[in-house]
């Protein structure tokens, strides 16, 4: 066992003991004071720290028993799920009725409702013009469900209430995609994409009636050609697509088109500057000019064309073929004619007589033909040769 330093307790030393501890009062009294000064300085240095750390630590999120909810200030499609706020659009007050020919502020309000709803009026220039009054007929037959023949090209106050209300329009066939739909005994016919409305218009379609004409058609070569042809100008109902588009203007057995993009053989949706409140085409369906200038755009070919007649629906049809034109029994056609050829005249001979005397001789006649070329007199010969064309037949097979 080692041996401790001299003048050092170990703790193996057991028979040592520490003196006792002695205390006065006045130790217990300074001690209490001693005491109760660290207490309070504890206590204060305790709420300092506490307040620093209060000021300086990061907020806390605010937590539930099992979920953690963020302070992160939602995003405003997410602020508007939670709390909705609603937005009062005031709308003027109309207390006259809008006609053809004004002009002004009421009339560009017009227009902007118009063009905000699909119904295209045409420029926005405060002129109630035609393409405004089409707009409106359009609007009329469409969502106040005027008929056709009663409609006005109006806009009475409580028209122009329902224009700034609540107005959807919703397709009758929801093919996807973009697809027209043409009502054939509204007149309208609208455009639509995903379900939506993308252009509604007034047209135009065909008269439903015989007729006979003179029509130069444009031909693929870049050539035209005249002809005389008869047809029957019905627009037929029934699902189509579009086929085929020309840019600019095309002179078809149907008439004049401005930009049109066939659906039904020869029968397509064009311009037009003669669009009535009434159908008046040989087959073809009539868009204002504004709008035609754009159409096409807007198409692709192969989208779907559904065609309403108001008997049958149009799958009842399928893809019902236009009536083919035929020729025009009257017509005749123009003759060529191939002008006259003339000869030089024969030149007279002269022989003298036995007495002496001079005799002119007559034009020699024409040499029989086993005569020599050479041997011959020329004579002055005409002839006119006139061709008379049979009327061409009509071409009935669809146009390329």
């Amino acid at each position: 066992m080692d041996i401790p330093r001299p003048g050092a307790r170990s703790h193996f030393d057991e028979e040592e003991q520490p003196p006792p501890a002695t205390f006065s009062r006045r130790h217990l009294l300074f001690a209490g004071i001693a005491a109760t000064a660290t207490v309070g300085y504890a206590s204060y240095s305790t709420g300092q720290s506490t307040d620093t750390a209060r000021s300086t630590a990061p907020a806390t999120p605010f937590r539930t028993s099992t979920t953690t909810t963020s302070t992160t200030t939602p995003r405003p499609a997410e602020a508007a799920s939670v709390a909705p706020t609603s937005t009062t659009t005031t709308v003027p007050t109309l207390t006259h009725d809008l006609t053809q020919g004004m002009v002004g502020s009421e009339i560009e309000a017009l227009q902007s409702t118009l063009a905000a709803l699909n119904f295209d009026p045409g420029p926005i220039d405060g002129i109630f013009g035609g393409a405004t009054v089409r707009s409106v007929w359009a609007f009329e037959k469409i969502v106040v469900g005027t008929p056709r023949t009663e409609m006005r090209g109006i806009v009475t106050p409580e028209m122009w209430t329902q224009m700034n209300g609540d107005v959807q329009i919703t397709p009758r066939r929801t093919p996807g995609g973009t697809h027209m739909e043409i009502y054939l005994p509204e007149q309208v016919s609208i455009l639509f994409k995903d379900g939506e409305p993308r252009v509604i218009s007034h047209v135009s379609s065909g008269e439903n009636i015989e007729w006979c004409d003179v029509v130069e058609i444009d031909l693929d070569d870049g050539t035209t050609e005249e002809k005389g042809i008869c047809g029957i100008s019905k627009t037929p109902g029934g699902v189509f697509h579009f086929e085929r588009k020309v840019d600019g203007w095309r002179n078809a057995k149907l008439g004049r088109l401005y930009q049109p993009v066939y659906f039904n053989y020869g029968i397509a949706i064009h311009g037009s500057g003669n669009v009535p409140d009434y159908p008046a085409s040989r087959g073809c369906v009539r868009h204002p000019m504004h709008i035609a200038e754009y159409m096409p755009d807007l198409i692709e070919i192969n989208d779907a064309v559904y065609v309403f007649d108001g008997v049958e629906e149009p799958e009842t049809y399928g893809a019902q073929s236009m009536i083919f034109d035929y020729p025009d029994p009257d017509w005749v056609a123009p003759t060529t004619t191939t002008p006259p050829t003339t000869t030089a005249p024969a030149t007279p001979t002269t022989q003298p007589s036995a007495t002496a005397s001079t005799a002119t001789t007559p034009p020699a006649t024409a040499p029989p033909a086993t005569a020599p070329p050479a041997t011959t007199s020329t004579t002055t010969t005409s002839s006119t040769t006139t061709t008379t064309l049979a009327p061409a037949l009509v071409n009935t097979v669809p146009q390329p």
